[in-house]
């Protein structure tokens, strides 16, 4: 059933875990090294095709995060530094003493507070696009807010090919129900970690150091969401990790740019 209502990911099994009393939706993937794949804002199902690349290298650990998709969520868990410990329990649950840890602008966000509370608990972190840095002064904002876009704008801004899934009225009108109940879980989901104070942890730039693993930060070179003002402030806060833009990406990169991405991945990996 689950497979029918994510047809992009047919190539490997999506199943349920119980990870201390909360069960989430996890997927699985590929062969090799362990890689556990962290998704941003647009959902599990926004990152089929970097998971299929992906899982050509590695065995692809991909979860829903705690009440996005079909997850469910503790009523306690409301904050992404929540989430880091989560994801301790979650590793601990699946016998992975130090994968790969990738995440994509929200998950990057999830793997540096993860990484920062057990700074030795992954192998390499890749984070694409982050978030989770205060995003804005009181002259300027520094990240676009995405509660404030309408589905429309905030679809062409996200990235440089096609338009975000859901992102114009017809297509949402032609979603099968249980897709577009994710749709609005996801959603809802995003606006209680991040609506206050938006998209940040103001304590998060203070704990990064921790970070013992070799880092590699991802920008898209065609970002409209965040500012170069922001990507300096991450380049400051986590100075011992190596910085590269990604040509013809946006914010998001695992869907522009799957193939070069996962390429990038395995490499920095294998370094």
């Amino acid at each position: 059933m689950l497979t029918e209502i994510l047809e992009e990911l047919r190539f490997g099994t999506l199943s349920k875990l119980d990870v201390l009393g909360t069960e989430i939706e996890m997927f699985q993937a590929g062969e090799g090294d362990p890689l556990l794949f962290l998704h941003g804002t647009d959902g599990l199902e926004g990152s089929g095709a970097a998971l299929e690349a992906l899982a050509r290298e590695f065995t692809v650990y991909a979860p829903s995060h705690p009440g996005f998709g079909g997850s469910g969520r503790p009523q306690r868990l409301n904050r992404v530094d929540d989430l880091g410990y989560f994801y301790l329990d979650l590793l601990d649950r699946l016998s992975l003493r130090s994968p790969v840890v990738v995440g994509t602008s929200f998950g990057a966000w999830v793997a540096a507070e993860t990484l920062t509370k057990e700074p030795a608990r992954a192998s390499h972190l890749v984070m694409a696009s982050p978030l989770g840095l205060p995003t804005a002064d009181r002259r300027e904002q520094h990240v676009a807010d995405i509660f404030m876009l309408s589905r429309q704008e905030l679809g062409r801004r996200m990235q440089v090919g096609d338009p975000l899934p859901g992102s114009d009225m017809a297509t949402l009108a032609a979603m099968p129900e249980p897709q577009l109940r994710r749709l609005m879980r996801n959603d809802e989901a995003a606006s209680l970690y991040g609506w206050t104070p938006y998209m940040s942890n103001p304590k998060l730039a203070d704990r990064l150091h921790r970070i013992a693993v070799p880092s590699l930060v991802l920008w898209g070179a065609d970002d409209a969401i965040v500012s170069q003002r922001y990507r300096d402030d991450w380049a400051k806060a986590l100075p011992q990790a190596t910085f590269e833009t990604v040509a013809d990406a946006g914010h998001r990169i695992h869907a522009d740019q799957p193939q070069n991405l996962a390429a990038r991945i395995a490499a920095f990996a294998a370094a």
